[in-house]
């Protein structure tokens, strides 16, 4: 007979996994994890069930599946989570695959430039200056356990090099031409910058997780913010981050 642990209050099983007390806590508000005692201090105990069912989620979590799609997973008989863990393990197959391309294009690069001649990113020009992930730990402690966080997570999982780079090429054009408003000297309650900050928030809204205007004009304060986003967009036109701050402000009062 297999032993049973005591069951674990909230903090001790959210020390053991690695996570915080906010998540156990949210897993319990969506229902996809809740503790199967809790006591009349209304404080909650986890058996080892329940520890078994967190480390599936987890691992779930690790191949990149929504909460939303876990929870399903979960309730699916064996059989069928092998097949999505299957069809996950060819996408994932595919990326390797388009790293490898990338490996190879490096090196090809690398043969063929001489050190003393190419610039220190010129190899890496293949990227388009586009990393994905670079916020993707950041983003995860923040808004890990929000519904927008999740959706995008969702969305951009099915996402092929070819989406990519048409986002880019969207995004691009839709900076440059905020750019050309602001060479122009339009004010940035201007009503030609409002519909340009407008399609920015639909882009958004189309590519990542649904964005209202008060969300996107919180978008904007974290573009003035943080140094990295506000360097982004200095570099496209200087005072472009304060100026798409304060257009995407007008945007939300606009009726």
């Amino acid at each position: 007979m297999r032993h049973q642990e005591p069951p674990l209050g909230v903090g001790e099983l959210a020390r053991q996994a690695g996570v915080s007390i906010r998540t156990l806590r949210h897993y319990d508000a969506i229902g996809l994890l809740q503790p199967s005692h809790r006591g009349e201090n209304h404080y909650r105990y986890y058996t080892d069930n329940d520890r078994q069912r967190l480390f599936d989620i987890l691992f779930y979590r690790a191949l990149g599946f929504a909460l939303q799609d876990i929870a399903q997973l979960l309730s699916r008989p064996v059989p069928d989570r092998r097949r999505i863990l299957l069809a996950q393990k060819e996408q994932l197959a595919a990326h390797m695959q388009r790293l490898q391309r990338i490996g190879v294009r490096l090196d090809e690069l690398l043969a063929t430039a001489e050190e003393s001649n190419m610039s220190r990113n010129e190899p890496f020009a293949v990227f388009d200056g586009f990393d994905p992930d670079q916020y993707a730990d950041e983003a995860g402690q923040r808004w890990g356990d929000t519904d927008a966080f999740q959706e995008s997570a969702r969305r951009t999982r099915h996402y092929s090099d070819r989406d990519w780079e048409r986002y880019r090429a969207e995004a691009r054009a839709l900076n440059e031409s905020l750019a050309a408003q602001m060479d122009q000297g339009r004010s940035a309650n201007d009503p030609a910058v409002l519909e340009l900050v407008e399609k920015m928030r639909l882009q958004v809204d189309r590519w990542f997780y649904p964005c209202s205007r008060p969300m996107h004009a919180s978008l904007g304060e974290m573009y003035v913010a943080d140094e990295r986003f506000a360097a982004t967009y200095e570099a496209i036109r200087p005072g472009m981050a304060v100026f798409l701050q304060q257009a995407t402000a007008a945007n939300l009062k606009r009726e």
